[in-house]
């Protein structure tokens, strides 16, 4: 975090150590099950995800009994020629793949998930290194899996 506020003696430069952001990001890929008991995958990885990536997300999500939608953006590696190339092979596999109409997050319902494991899930704001920082990032969607677990088994509360 940068520092707005320091002092030094006069004549004497203060110097704040800084260590550039690039290269300290952590990526994640999720799946949220809406239907039947929730369920929540994700993977994560210090890099960018490329469609090969995605692909290999979706070959590795649970199996299913039934037909699967799996509702994605319009991020590049989604909509990529390897991606519209796999699908037939996806769709034989009862996966399939739906996008969302461009500039409307507000529709994928995932992103609430982000934004609770991001604001809520992570209170601290700044790590060391990146490993702390991918420990975190794991530790909070596990924690939030558990806690949709646990939403599910509660009773419904009778009616006033």
């Amino acid at each position: 975090m940068p520092s707005s506020y320091s002092w030094s003696l006069p004549g004497a430069r203060k110097l704040v150590p800084h260590e550039a952001p690039q290269g300290r990001r952590i990526n994640a890929l999720a799946a949220y099950r809406l239907y039947g008991p929730p369920r929540l995958e994700a993977f994560t990885a210090g890099r960018t995800w490329d469609s090969y990536d995605l692909l290999a997300f979706l070959r590795a999500l649970p199996p299913a009994r039934v037909p699967r939608v799996v509702v994605l953006d319009n991020a590049s590696f989604h909509t990529s020629d390897v991606v519209r190339r796999a699908r037939p092979s996806l769709a034989r596999s009862g996966l399939y793949l739906y996008y969302l109409p461009a500039y409307a997050p507000e529709l994928n319902r995932i992103e609430a998930i982000f934004r609770q494991i991001k604001h809520h899930g992570m209170p601290v704001r700044s790590y060391e290194t990146k490993v702390e920082l991918q420990r975190a990032v794991e530790d909070a969607f596990s924690d939030y899996a558990v806690s949709l677990h646990s939403r599910r088994r509660r009773k419904p509360r009778p009616a006033a």
